[in-house]
């Protein structure tokens, strides 16, 4: 793990290319740190300047005659690479560079490169090039040009935001100023020709100011280090929310002109968010909102998950409402998020039937607007369902009545009252709550929002929040991975006789086999394994056989097999012929396509869904990343529709759904033992019949 001590908590700074304007690149961070409190030492760096902004100004960073924790840079692109080198050689630690003109731009890559590998030699670390800098909100460190903290600082507080766009940074820092949100450090990458946002990631992971971290990405050079990352915040028991862009054509290609980053398929960084529980925003006010949720409100007091990942938690939740209407719409998004509603139980639904008997006792639970006149109802049914041991949460729309004196002291007794009882469901409330009144439930775990709908999607975030905790405190055992054998070094694909073999040695089912090198051998072949057969070429060369009339079918006797055999042979013309596959025709009711690629930034990933040879039309896919357990194999079953295969319709029996995902996770384990040759292995389709899946054909390519 980087130690980000020198970047974000230094004793000393020095400004390279500091200026006596205040306005300025070079001015406005010592500005900031002056005028906000930074209580280390501060060298400007200037030349043709004996002060600046007050302070004595050093011509070198030689001259400051000290090593400095961390240089902030402020000069032209060209000078940059003999800056860090000076910087190295007075034993800087660290240096945020603002200047931009590196791989951003055309022919900047060279200059960038230069750039790094000086910070690298001398032992630099680098933030940047390109960088809006870094923030230590508790200890006033303002290592920016951007004049936004003079207008006021959010308070200080769990949250660490970090951002590889510095334009988002600044404006999503002055979005948590108006919100509220307390945050610890602010961090923006830039081009990253140093430290990454993964980097940053980690270290907020072990930082005991930080409880929940923020990241805005638009692409990742090193998969696994975000991943190392995801996975120390994971065991750390810290939530993550990420706003990933680039998740079109036009926005991928838009991020790589921005700061150099290749957005990559967005469905492979949706299964690593889905791997490490990220929470993922795809708005600014989701991104905010979740994080408010997840640093201020109470994990459900109950919550399970119904595929065994902590990802798919779900906690019941009580609906309690002064309005039905607003209960049903509330209801629409529970069922969305796929949070249980159970009915209000026995005991709190005849009291509240007793007191309103036109009051609706299922859930959503609507004690109407008699609560204005009735106030103690509005307590007593939040106060039931909470203490009912029945939900994990309890999720309570007053419209404004929470303001109305009566409905306030009671509401005030009682959610004291539920905050410090531990065995109690958390509450939430939508409506319009006075600031005073909000910050006081607020103090109390108990979050308050506007959208009715948030209060729901509140509870699907903590329950998964609460379930990535437990998990993290018994991770699963390493997977055992199946021998294969060795692959011929100069190999670029296997035959499918040989992808075959690989893969029934690794405990995938395949179709009954052998390999014929003529047209008797082929025909021998087909009696022993029983008619009907199919025959295909077998060649390394030719991967796909059927664009060459390499695949011939349902074939019944043996002359059809002899004919079949000198057709495949002809289709590889001058390709190399291994022989002929003869394989038994599998009857089944659909196909499904399970494979593993290799990800140019995650490395291996594992991928099913809807098979055939619409496949491509379709895309039917869900990913995770290789190899995969059980659960998630079920997932991606379940995500991809190709779960609905197994389940039995039109007369065909269902099949045992984890029996069918064991096959994806022989797969993937298959692949992971293939290693680093690996480049992809494809099997469509697998058949789905009564027997369970049965591989039909197999790809695999080297590299």
């Amino acid at each position: 793990m980087q130690d980000l001590q020198p970047l974000l908590r230094p004793r000393s700074i020095a400004v390279i290319g500091a200026s006596t304007q205040p306005e300025k690149v070079g001015g406005m961070p010592i500005r900031l740190l002056g005028e906000l409190g930074y209580a280390g030492r501060v060298f400007p760096v200037n030349p043709g300047a004996d002060t600046v902004q007050g302070l004595r100004a050093f011509p070198t960073v030689e001259a400051i005659g000290e090593p400095v924790d961390l240089a902030i840079v402020a000069v032209p692109a060209p000078a940059a690479p003999d800056v860090m080198a000076q910087l190295g050689r007075a034993g800087t630690r660290a240096a945020v560079v603002f200047t931009s003109g590196f791989a951003e731009v055309a022919n900047g890559s060279g200059l960038q490169h230069a750039l790094a590998t000086q910070a690298k030699t001398h032992g630099v670390q680098l933030l940047g090039p390109n960088c809006l800098g870094a923030m230590n909100l508790g200890e006033r460190m303002f290592a920016t040009f951007s004049p936004i903290p003079l207008t006021g600082v959010p308070p200080v507080g769990g949250v660490g935001l970090v951002s590889q766009s510095g334009a988002f940074g600044a404006y999503a820092f002055a979005l948590a100023r108006e919100a509220g949100l307390g945050l610890s450090h602010w961090v923006t990458t830039g081009n990253e020709a140093g430290l990454q946002v993964a980097d940053v990631i980690e270290w907020l992971a072990h930082d005991p100011q930080t409880q929940v971290i923020l990241a805005y990405i638009e692409g990742a050079r090193d998969g696994m280090r975000l991943r190392q990352a995801l996975a120390a915040a994971r065991a750390a028991g810290k939530p993550v929310v990420i706003a990933k862009v680039g998740t079109t054509a036009a926005g991928a290609s838009a991020a790589q002109s921005h700061t150099a980053s290749l957005a990559g398929e967005d469905a492979v960084y949706q299964a690593v968010f889905d791997e490490y529980g990220v929470h993922r925003a795809h708005t600014l006010e989701a991104f905010f909102r979740l994080g408010y949720t997840l640093a201020r409100g109470r994990r459900p007091a109950r919550w399970h998950s119904p595929t065994g990942m902590a990802a798919d938690a779900v906690a019941p939740v009580a609906i309690v409402t002064v309005s039905g209407g607003v209960g049903i719409m509330m209801a629409d998004s529970a069922e969305s998020q796929g949070l249980p509603l159970p009915p209000m139980p026995d005991a709190a639904a005849a009291a509240l039937r007793e007191a309103v008997p036109f009051a609706s006792t299922s859930n959503p639970i609507d004690v109407t607007g008699q609560v204005v006149a009735q106030p103690e109802v509005l307590a007593d049914a939040l106060a039931g369902v909470a203490r009912s041991g029945a939900y994990g949460s309890v999720a309570a729309f007053l419209a404004g009545g929470g303001n109305a004196p009566r409905v306030w002291s009671l509401l005030e007794q009682t959610v004291d009252d539920l905050a410090n009882d531990p065995q109690a469901a958390p509450l939430m409330i939508a409506g319009v709550i006075s600031d005073d009144k909000r910050a006081w439930l607020e103090a109390r775990g108990c979050l308050v929002f506007r959208e009715p709908a948030h209060t729901i999607e509140a509870v699907a975030a903590l329950a998964k929040a609460a379930a990535m905790t437990e998990s993290a405190q018994s991770p699963a055992a390493p997977a055992q991975l199946p021998s294969v054998p060795d692959l011929p070094a100069d190999a670029k694909a296997l035959s499918e006789a040989d992808a075959m073999a690989l893969l029934l040695q690794a405990g995938v089912p395949v179709a009954p086999h052998g390999l014929a090198r003529d047209a008797d051998e082929a025909v021998r072949v087909a009696e022993s394994i029983g008619y009907p057969v199919v025959v295909k070429l077998c060649s390394p060369d030719i991967l796909h056989k059927s664009d060459v009339g390499g695949v011939v079918l349902n074939l019944s006797d043996a002359d059809a097999v002899r004919a079949a055999f000198e057709r495949v042979r002809r289709a590889a013309g001058t390709a190399r012929f291994d022989g002929a596959l003869v394989a038994r025709m599998v009857r089944g009711w659909g196909e499904i396509m399970v494979g593993v690629r290799r990800d140019p930034v995650f490395g291996l990933v594992a991928l099913a869904g809807i098979g055939g040879t619409a496949v491509e039309i379709f895309r039917q896919m869900s990913f995770g990343l290789a190899p995969v357990s059980r659960e998630r194999a079920r997932a991606m079953l379940t995500q991809s529709r190709a779960a609905a295969l197994c389940a039995g319709h039109r007369g065909h029996p269902p099949l045992d759904l984890d029996a069918v995902a064991d096959v994806i996770v022989n797969v993937s384990r298959a692949a992971d033992a293939i290693g680093e040759r690996l480049d992809t292995l494809e099997i469509n389709p697998f058949i789905v019949s009564a027997d369970g899946l049965v591989a039909a054909d197999a790809v695999i390519t080297l590299r």
